[in-house]
């Protein structure tokens, strides 16, 4: 059996037992750049993917709750409209229907009234149609009266077409300024037959009563034939 030795070296007297026990901390980088390049590649790419994926992640979601609450609010909309429609088509319909029951209704009360006024005399009408051929002949009017005949409301038991008469009281400034005024009245269809009643010359002036029949072209008014001077 063959013994090794070995022999020992002198422990420097400088160096203490901590430092002669320490390990060396020497490092040394073996590894090649392109080795080391390509795995911080690596990991740069993935990180990048990593991002990429989250941000999509993210994006999909908001879309997909932006979608939904679209939905949501398109779904509200429609149903507040057709709310709103039927509302409207209903009240649309009640105001229709009172519309036409209104309309029927005047309807029918305008026929009632064309019905009863059928021999209707418009004094308006008559009195119009005098002051116009006074104003026109420059014969002033102080008095104007009228009557109907008894039959003149019985349509059945009237034969003729005379159904009142009118007393026209005045004055001119002559007697040929009255003869003008029956003349004027001459032409009426309503009002036939006018004849001066009385004359009398007071102060420069000539007062006078005219006469005048009424016939039956003076029936008009509002719900009847329209009046020749527009009066109702």
């Amino acid at each position: 059996m063959t013994t090794s030795t070995t022999a020992l070296m002198p422990v420097d007297p400088s160096v203490s037992s901590l430092q002669a026990a320490r390990i060396l901390s020497i490092r040394a980088d073996l590894m090649p750049p392109e080795i080391r390049e390509g795995r911080r590649s690596r990991i740069t790419r993935s990180m990048v993917v990593v991002l990429l994926v989250a941000t999509l992640a993210v994006l999909a979601a908001w879309y997909a709750q932006a979608t939904v609450a679209k939905q949501n609010a398109e779904d509200e909309y429609n149903d507040t409209f057709q709310s709103l429609t039927t509302a409207r088509a209903s009240q649309k319909t009640d105001e229709l229907r009172d519309l036409v029951e209104y309309q029927d209704g005047g309807t029918a009360l305008n026929g009632e009234l064309t019905t009863i006024l059928a021999n209707d005399v418009s004094w308006t009408n008559l009195v119009t149609l005098i002051r116009d051929r006074a104003e026109d002949t420059k014969v002033g009017i102080t008095e104007i009266g009228a009557g109907l005949n008894n039959d003149s409301a019985d349509a059945e038991a009237q034969t003729t077409t005379e159904i009142g008469t009118v007393m026209i009281s005045g004055s001119a400034a002559s007697k040929r300024v009255v003869a003008d005024f029956v003349n004027e009245l001459g032409d009426l269809k309503d009002l036939v037959n006018p004849f001066v009643s009385s004359v009398t010359d007071t102060d420069g002036r000539v007062s006078f009563t005219v006469t005048v029949t009424i016939t039956d072209e003076a029936h008009c008014g509002r719900f009847t034939e329209k009046c020749p001077s527009g009066g109702k």
